[in-house]
């Protein structure tokens, strides 16, 4: 009987043991905020874009050395020589002060990352109505957006075939790419694949095709 209770009493305690490993890993690294915030940009007189970012910020510790006032006591003898060389002489003394380090203290930081969501909200006024729409590129590939001809131009190029590590640079060569040409009366879509120009209908484009979905108010 002794023997059981030994037993069960050592698996309780590798139990509690495991618990407490695990809580603690767990909490390592976590961040201690999370914020969002929107960026919005005036396109044009009424065509508006936001994109949100989601920020991180985690507190750290770091260490700074502490600086003072330190001081040097130069201790030399002083002759005046009235009488010879090396007569009437006194002990001296100049004191010197300079910046030292004295110690080190922890200083409470921040470090903040943010990281900007792969969509695009625009609105559109018109007629005293806002119209909402929405660009979630996410799962396709990355997007600019830029003004033309008082038009909010959003230019995309695919993950699949264009996109350099996730990063917009250029439609040339063969990629593939859709252009939005946002205007506060029209909104159209271009295609371009093996072509250098964008055209309403590619017939070498074959990806699926991104597309402008109505935004939540």
């Amino acid at each position: 009987m002794g023997i059981i209770k030994s037993i069960a009493l050592f698996l309780l305690l590798i139990a509690l043991l495991t618990l407490t490993a695990i809580s603690q890993i767990s909490g390592l690294g976590q961040p201690s905020n999370v914020e969002v915030k929107s960026q919005i940009t005036q396109a044009t007189d009424k065509i508006n874009i936001e994109q949100k970012q989601f920020c991180t910020i985690t507190p750290y510790e770091e260490i700074q050395d502490v600086y003072s006032n330190c001081f040097y006591y130069h201790n030399y003898t002083s002759c005046v020589n009235t009488t010879g060389a090396n007569t009437d002489c006194s002990l001296q003394q100049d004191i010197l002060a300079y910046k030292c380090k004295t110690g080190e203290a922890s200083v409470a930081k921040n470090e903040t990352r943010c990281n900007p969501e792969n969509k695009f909200v625009f609105s559109i006024n018109q007629w005293n109505m806002e119209i909402r729409k929405q660009i979630d590129f996410s799962d396709w590939g990355p997007c600019i957006y830029s003004t033309e001809n008082n038009c909010l131009i959003v230019t995309c190029v695919s993950n699949d075939d264009g996109a350099f590590r996730g990063q917009f640079t250029d439609c040339r060569g063969g990629k593939s790419c859709q252009k939005f040409v946002i205007c506060d009366d029209s909104i159209k879509t271009f295609y371009k694949n093996s072509r250098e120009e964008f055209v309403e209908e590619d017939p070498t484009f074959y990806l699926p095709k991104l597309e402008i979905k109505d935004a939540e108010k």
